[in-house]
């Protein structure tokens, strides 16, 4: 009988440049993202004002600033909800969770994640035809192709599955890192 190797999936690999590399894109994508909110965020205030002032000083009506700032705010959930991923800021229920002992705990966490990736690959899957589909469809109010609104729910898939990639990462070496720390 052989001896267990030591040679694992990655042995060939550099994983830490790797590692390093990734957390460096997805860092730079997540800068560019939180610069976008904000400016998304801006523009949905505006536009709000905007509205107020043509509506109750002008006393005319204009549903473009209505349509605008609802697709601002589109843009604006998915791309924030993709940087939450980053840290493990989604909403969650913990107080069974809190009982399990940290293996079980870290199973969970891995079995989780990797549902959550499944749901938002198939979000990027099945979003990119359908934004494909707004090609074809003009707005009413901005009067632009629907292709716009709709693009935000694959870009915002793909930056919620980078940084859940990321997360997911980090929590697993932490782990193996706590367990290491305990078995010694």
């Amino acid at each position: 009988m052989r001896g267990r190797s030591s040679m694992t999936p990655l042995s060939g690999f550099d994983t830490e440049a790797i590692t390093k590399t990734f957390t460096w894109f997805v860092e730079k994508i997540n800068g560019w993202t939180r610069w976008v909110c904000i400016v998304a965020c801006g523009g949905v205030f505006l536009l709000a004002l905007v509205q107020i002032l043509f509506r109750y000083v002008l006393k005319i009506s204009a549903p473009w600033t209505e349509e605008a700032a609802r697709y601002l705010m589109i843009w604006m959930a998915l791309l924030a909800s993709g940087l939450a991923f980053r840290n493990g800021e989604h909403f969650n229920i913990d107080f069974l969770t809190n009982r399990m002992t940290l293996h079980h705990r870290t199973l969970l966490g891995h079995g989780t994640n990797l549902l959550s990736s499944i749901f938002i690959l198939c979000i990027i899957l099945w979003g990119i035809p359908f934004a494909k589909l707004g090609f074809f469809t003009i707005s009413p109010g901005l009067q632009i192709t629907m292709f716009l609104p709709y693009l935000a729910i694959p870009v915002g898939g793909v930056i919620m599955l980078l940084n859940l990639i990321l997360f997911t990462s980090l929590l697993f070496k932490r782990s193996r890192e706590m367990e290491s720390s305990e078995d010694k």
